[in-house]
């Protein structure tokens, strides 16, 4: 019985790629603009050269997820093409709402259960088992197909994930959806995501887990070493934390510019 090859999966209302969340960091990009954005200015927030961010952008219109008009302008000259997300913005009051739900929630449990990370990483492990299809019996797939599964997932997630192959294989996600919250409460938080990652890994039937976790490397991106699976998979994961001055820094981040740390920071981090 031979593999059978992956096929990347392009998730219509995410922008799910095999360009390790290139798309995904692009409609969010133009999710969180306040104004319509052109080819050149995409390709300067991404860090891509600009054929490639029109090559993206006229994907998404392609799909419906970003739409295309041409530059008002009263002096001559040509006009630019900009373009528009299609999806609702992140300060909608709507997802703030949501948003807020969320960290009143963590905080209560951080507060009230501060040793609450096993029981996160159990919820999430049954919340990426929910997510995840297993494949059948008779399905054949390398470790590095598994792992290409899971990274389709978190980029339909909005986590913009990156599959970084060696001898010891790790994951970089670029963003965060509860920056907020991780920020103040990672054992919460960081542990539900890494319960999510591994239990959709066991439900795959792969013989990779997550097995050490380094959340805000810089914000909005963290880092999550894989390595083989072992009898203690239902168990919290070791976090490598940042410092303490640099958990100050989350902090304040979030504290002086909630609309900035909330619309990707660190823009130029994915290449």
């Amino acid at each position: 019985m031979t593999a059978r090859p992956v096929t990347s999966v392009f998730d219509g209302t995410t922008g799910g790629s095999d360009r390790s969340g290139r798309r995904t960091h692009i409609i969010q990009l133009l999710r969180d603009a306040k104004t319509p954005l052109s080819a050149a200015e995409v390709a300067d927030a991404v860090g891509i050269h600009v054929n490639t961010a029109r090559f993206h952008l006229e994907s998404l219109v392609d799909v419906g997820l970003a739409t295309r008009e041409s530059e008002t302008r009263v002096e001559p000259g040509r006009r630019r093409i900009l373009y528009s997300g299609t999806l609702p913005n992140q300060t909608h009051e709507r997802a703030q709402g949501y948003r807020l739900l969320s960290q009143f929630l963590v905080a209560k449990i951080a507060s009230s259960h501060p040793e609450m990370g096993p029981d996160m990483y159990e919820v999430g492990s049954q919340w990426g088992k929910y997510l995840t299809t297993r494949p059948d019996p008779s399905d054949v797939f390398t470790s590095e197909q598994l792992d290409q599964k899971l990274v389709e997932k978190l980029d339909a997630l909005w986590f913009a994930p990156e599959l970084v192959h060696g001898p010891k294989p790790y994951l970089v996600l670029h963003n965060c959806p509860f920056y907020d919250s991780a920020s103040r409460s990672p054992s919460v938080v960081c542990q539900l995501h890494v319960g999510m990652l591994n239990g959709s890994l066991e439900e795959l039937r792969s013989s990779h887990r997550v097995v050490e976790i380094a959340p805000r490397e810089r914000p909005h991106l963290c880092r999550a070493l894989l390595g083989p699976r072992s009898n203690d998979d239902n168990t919290a994961v070791p976090m490598v934390l940042p410092t303490e001055a640099q958990h100050a820094m989350d902090i304040e981040a979030v504290e002086e510019s909630p609309d900035e740390v909330n619309a990707w920071a660190s823009l130029d981090s994915i290449r």
